[in-house]
């Protein structure tokens, strides 16, 4: 019974580094220990990218991740995120067979990421996650209208 109610609570014990040097840019390190409350948050849409530090082709793809990053900058709905597959253990949910691999995790569908298979173009990463997103990438609500004034009623003294 105990294991049944805590079977939403417990998370798998993951291989994870200690911790993770700070970077300049808008790319977020992720690590083993940080992946739930970073990729699992429910509110925004994550694109991450698991890589191989020692990876040719993750290499060569670092500079148009990192531009697709400062490009989406002020979406706050968004994250763009990656981890060293070879220090950290991800989620069964996020499989990872080679490097780099791409899932984009829609706000709302955390457990059913979408692994990206296209080019590794930031258009073409920016057109997939327009596709699939459910938090970022909306448009910003219609502005206002302001409700004309009323006329104030004229008191005596001001007539």
């Amino acid at each position: 019974m105990i294991l049944f109610c805590l079977a939403d609570k417990l998370r798998p014990r993951l291989k994870t580094q200690k911790s993770v040097k700070k970077e300049k840019g808008h790319v977020k390190p992720v690590i083993g220990k940080t992946f739930y409350d970073v990729v699992f948050d429910e509110k925004k849409d994550v694109l991450i990218e698991f890589y191989a530090p020692w990876c040719g082709h993750c290499k060569q793809f670092e500079p148009k991740y990192k531009e697709l990053a400062k490009e989406l900058k002020d979406d706050k709905n968004l994250v763009i995120a990656k981890m060293d597959a070879t220090s950290n253990d991800a989620p069964p949910e996020y499989k990872v067979e080679g490097f780099p691999t791409i899932y984009f995790a829609p706000a709302g569908s955390k457990k059913s990421p979408i692994k990206y298979s296209g080019d590794r173009k930031a258009e073409d990463l920016k057109d997939f996650m327009k596709k699939n997103a459910k938090a970022s990438f909306q448009p910003p609500p219609p502005p206002k209208k302001e409700e004309p004034e009323e006329p104030k009623p004229k008191w005596d003294d001001e007539l």
